[in-house]
């Protein structure tokens, strides 16, 4: 999950996009946020790289990156900023150079700073149909490396969850009427004020499926972990700035 930016007026919230630290607690028990940022960040490497996270919720990728990272996340939840400041400021995000920005991740198609080194696009994709393309179309005009991380599937029926909090309430969820979950995804779980259940759950791909639609975008590295692809594209020609002379 992640705050969503694809409009600029925001209406009602469920209760994890509505706290930083139940939004973490929340997705900890569906992924292994751990491995799945650690690996991201090791393929963004160490040094001077300028990452720009889009959307960047709460900034959990921030905590595993190398200290002289450039950390910059775009954000339209206030909350979700003030909670990285707040982790920044207390230590537990250790790269010197945070940038942040109350912002509408498309306006990137307006951006006159460069290329950063890398975009991540995590958790984002779901929530965004139809439009999903359009911004892995845009990272890559504005990236040298692109890494999105997405789960496979929002079926309730077909998550597995990280924990057995998680996978506990998975459970219970998938024998639920859909107007039952509906409302409790409203208020409790997935609703970020901006995108609709009904386009956030016609997600659905299988690994291999999935796998398939990122190669057709130019996408040529893919590590699966848990419910979760993490694809990878370098276009031609890139070139990291601890490479640059």
């Amino acid at each position: 999950m992640a705050s969503v930016l694809n409009s600029s007026t925001t209406r009602f919230k469920s209760l994890p996009y509505r706290s930083g630290i139940i939004y973490n607690f929340l997705t900890q028990r569906l992924y292994d946020q751990k491995k799945k940022y650690s690996i991201i960040a090791r393929h963004i490497g160490n040094g001077k790289i300028h990452v720009l996270d889009i959307p960047c919720g709460t900034g959990f990728l921030a905590r595993y990156l190398h200290s002289s990272t450039i950390y910059e996340g775009w954000d339209l939840n206030k909350k979700f900023l003030k909670k990285i400041k707040t982790d920044w400021k207390k230590k537990r995000i250790k790269v010197r150079k945070i940038i942040l920005k109350h912002s509408n991740i498309f306006e990137i198609k307006n951006n006159t700073e460069g290329k950063r080194d890398v975009i991540v696009l995590c958790d984002i994709l779901h929530h965004i149909m139809p439009h999903h393309v359009k911004l892995i179309n845009l990272a890559k005009q504005h990236a040298r490396k692109v890494i999105i991380c997405e789960p496979f599937t929002t079926n309730r029926g077909e998550i597995q969850a990280h924990d057995f909090l998680g996978r506990f309430f998975i459970y219970i969820f998938k024998f639920l009427p859909v107007s039952l979950f509906k409302l409790i995804d409203f208020f409790l779980i997935d609703n970020d004020g901006v995108n609709s259940f009904e386009k956030r759950t016609k997600w659905k791909f299988t690994p291999h499926s999935m796998k398939l639609f990122f190669e057709k975008l130019g996408f040529d590295k893919f590590i699966k972990v848990g419910d979760n692809i993490i694809s990878i594209c370098t276009p031609k020609r890139a070139v990291l700035s601890k490479d640059k002379k």
